[in-house]
């Protein structure tokens, strides 16, 4: 949750005389607090997203501005406010170059200006903002989980611009390292730089985490909008170690439809972890739209058990590995050669076990048989997402 640099500074001219002198191209960047930073070395334990605001009262001179300027921007802070009076008489001419080239904004007040009115004013903003941000997600949460309650959130949503017949997309984020969910820890690391990314579009967003994934919803964006999003975001949190899976929804019309929205994505996201692919559309599910759309998990646990258990239990009696062998035979189309090369094993030896699988589960598999075991593959796969979710039904 964050709130724009611009948004933050409105009206501030005409409060506290607070005069932009460079680096226009920085406003739009998020502020996550407010400092006020006299040492020149403090900027060095700064989290980054921190507007500064400076009197120079702890040096002579105003040559070691510019080294200061430099740091904060490497540091990662999004602004500097100068306090112009007897210690700071203006800002120098290298600032301003320095800002301008870096779109770091920097802003003058004058003396008189009490730096803890405008601070504390700026602090109220961004927690205001938070709070707004917060009851945002909290009512969007509660439409995803039962969408009635829209009638209790509909003239909150409205105040905050969140059009009853606008067009919605919904986008669900996972971020997983060797099995393991790190959405959340990912998104405390790389918030600010997330919100920028939504701060960029002209139509409000609501990002928040709901069951261990990150929820983008996105009002009256465009296709390219939300494919950019989506590689921004890859581009901000991937790494070597970490695996990016993104769902994403059609676009709907209206609130009342924000709840399917992101189930669509859901599944979708749920695809990709599958797959192994980074996005999925909810568009390129096929026949999986079916799987994900029974609500009841035993009607899938029933179809699995009627279709698969006779050879799992085998397997587990005799330590065989005939589901395995099984999965692969379909994976290659019923390639005997392709399942020995893949294994390393004789194809006599595959022969001879699909021989005894066939004997197992009693079918010559023919194409409706296999569509049957390939299909109950793919929802055994499904469930054991499932139970590692913590919305497991």
């Amino acid at each position: 949750m964050a709130i724009s640099l611009s948004q933050l500074c409105e009206n501030a001219e005409k409060s506290y005389s607070m005069r932009l002198v460079a680096g226009s191209g920085g406003m739009e960047n998020t502020v996550r607090w407010v400092h006020i930073v006299e040492d020149s070395e403090v900027p060095y334990f700064l989290h980054g997203n921190e507007l500064i605001f400076t009197t120079g009262i702890a040096h002579v001179g105003i040559e070691w501005l510019k080294d200061f300027v430099i740091s904060l921007k490497a540091k990662g802070a999004v602004g500097l406010v100068v306090n112009i009076g007897p210690h700071i008489t203006a800002v120098p001419p290298a600032v301003i170059v320095f800002c301008e080239q870096n779109d770091f904004p920097v802003f003058t007040i004058p003396w008189t200006t009490r730096i803890v009115d405008i601070s504390y004013d700026f602090c109220r903003r961004i927690i205001g903002n938070e709070n707004r941000e917060g009851s945002i997600a909290d009512a969007f949460r509660a439409i995803i989980k039962e969408p009635s309650s829209l009638k209790t959130y509909r003239e909150l949503l409205g105040r905050s611009a969140f059009g009853e017949k606008s067009r919605y997309t919904v986008v669900s984020i996972s971020v997983t390292s060797n099995g393991v969910n790190m959405t959340r820890s990912a998104v405390q690391t790389m918030d600010m730089r997330i919100w920028r990314m939504i701060k960029h579009s002209n139509f409000h967003s609501s990002l928040f985490m709901h069951n261990g994934s990150l929820i983008a919803v996105r009002q009256n964006c465009s296709d390219e909008e939300i494919a950019q999003f989506c590689s921004e975001f890859e581009a901000v949190t991937g790494s070597s170690e970490r695996n990016i899976h993104i769902g994403i929804s059609h676009t709907v019309k209206g609130l009342a439809e924000v709840s399917e929205a992101h189930a669509q994505a859901d599944a979708a996201m749920l695809m990709s972890m599958l797959n192994k692919t980074t996005c999925t559309h909810y568009s390129e599910l096929g026949v999986m739209k079916l799987v994900f759309a029974v609500k009841n998990k035993n009607v899938l646990r029933e179809f699995v058990r009627e279709t698969l258990g006779t050879l799992h239990r085998f397997d587990i009696e005799r330590n065989a590995d005939y589901c395995d062998t099984l999965r692969l035979y379909l994976s290659h189309s019923g390639s005997v050669n392709e399942v020995a090369e893949t294994t390393g094993v004789h194809r006599n030896t595959i022969n001879i076990k699909m021989r005894a699988i066939r004997e197992i589960i009693g079918s010559e598999l023919g194409d409706s048989e296999k569509s049957s075991l390939i299909l109950a593959f793919l929802i055994e796969d499904v469930l054991n997402l499932y139970n590692r979710r913590s919305d497991i039904k």
